[in-house]
């Protein structure tokens, strides 16, 4: 048995072990363990498959990555896209998977590499999108958490995560383990690429984000009840990121909408000013992700004009940084001088809230969401 498949082992048994009276739900173990998580994806089975596919993508001379998924695969692959540029040099793009199949790029051949993600490894029609990029010559990666998978089994090479099969819908630990991996996987790759990017601070914050999690998450949780109490009532909410947290946004979009069962949306912070901000009122939300980078004083002077507006404002920032005005909610999470590593920060408080929201039961079960509805259930059987 693979070093993987025993660690995917001990996550499920742990958390079928764990005592359930605390919080009875899955989704709520699967938070608390992404710092284990991440630990974990320096095992050397994961080492190993980073090293092929480096290697491979050296070999073959690859000059473009296209990053594929669906909701959260296609969020992280957002992050990522930024990673690789700013690391590797090699352009990126971030694509759902139907469209790029839909819609194939152009520049799409035997010089590309494309990363498929999906948490199952069995999502529908992943393995007909992997025969058409080989039917292109181009090279696929599988980027999932479940070893012997559809889509494990179709792709030239596979990124495995650690935690393995998850039994709630939410994705959380899967997200943040594979953003974690693909990471690594452009830190290798600027490496080898001569460009001397990745500098050995760099490297070090990186290897300290599981800690710096670790810590954070327990002390968040105590908090996390009394924020959620703060915006409960909010009829909806804009969700409002910049660079890699736009990818922050769109996930914790979904978190809110899926727990809360109110609308909330996404927007980049400059597409949120150009429109949407306009149709702010009293009694909605509003989330600023300001990390580190170059909006991030923007996003702080737009919560203060979102706040004159009269919304419930919420806003996630270093430890070191101050607000320009009040805000009715402050979300200080753990400080890294790197835009591209914050993702993995950032998001972690946010499922924590949107899992306290969902312990209000007004969005669905919190590991099942509305699956179980017999309305929702009839309505979904006609997409099959």
């Amino acid at each position: 048995m693979s070093e993987q498949k025993k660690m995917s082992n001990g996550v499920m048994k742990k958390m079928s072990n764990e005592r359930r009276d605390k919080h009875p739900y899955f989704i709520w173990e699967s938070i608390m363990m992404i710092p284990e998580i991440l630990e974990n994806c320096f095992n050397q089975d994961t080492i190993d498959q980073l090293v092929k596919v480096t290697q491979e993508i050296e070999r073959r001379n690859i000059q473009r990555l296209f990053l594929i998924g669906t909701a959260a695969g296609y969020f992280s692959s957002i992050a990522e896209r930024y990673a690789f540029e700013t690391l590797s040099s090699i352009p990126a793009t971030a694509l759902i998977t139907s469209e790029f199949r839909a819609y194939p790029p152009l520049d799409f051949d035997s010089d590309s590499a494309v990363f498929f993600h999906s948490h199952s490894g069995g999502t529908k029609g992943d393995p007909d999108v992997v025969q058409m990029v080989k039917n292109r010559r181009a090279y696929t990666i599988g980027v999932t958490d479940v070893q012997g998978s559809p889509l494990a089994n179709c792709v030239d090479d596979v990124i495995l995560g650690p935690g393995g099969r998850k039994p709630e819908m939410p994705a959380t630990r899967t997200y943040a383990s594979a953003l974690y991996r693909m990471i690594h996987l452009a830190i290798k790759l600027g490496k080898t690429s001569g460009v001397e990017k990745v500098t050995p601070e760099y490297e070090r914050q990186y290897r300290k984000i599981p800690g710096l999690l670790k810590k954070f998450i327990s002390k968040y949780e105590e908090k996390s009840p009394k924020d959620r109490d703060v915006l409960e009532k909010c009829s909806s909410f804009f969700v409002i990121g910049s660079g890699p947290n736009y990818a922050t946004a769109c996930e914790s979009a979904i978190g809110f909408s899926q727990s809360l069962g109110v609308p909330a949306q996404a927007y980049p912070l400059r597409n949120f000013l150009h429109g949407p901000i306009q149709t702010l009122r009293k009694g909605m939300g509003v989330f600023l992700i300001a990390a580190p980078g170059p909006m991030q004083e923007r996003m702080l002077l737009t919560a203060k004009v979102c706040k004159i507006v009269g919304a419930k404002v919420a806003l996630i920032l270093p430890e070191g940084k101050e607000p320009l005005d009040d805000c009715d909610l402050l979300i200080k999470v753990p400080e890294v001088d790197f835009e591209t590593l914050s993702p993995l920060l950032y998001i972690t408080p946010l499922w924590q809230l949107a899992y306290q929201f969902s312990l209000l039961n007004r969005g669905g079960h919190p590991d099942r969401l509305a699956m179980d509805r017999p309305e929702f259930k009839k309505a979904i059987s006609l997409l099959k």
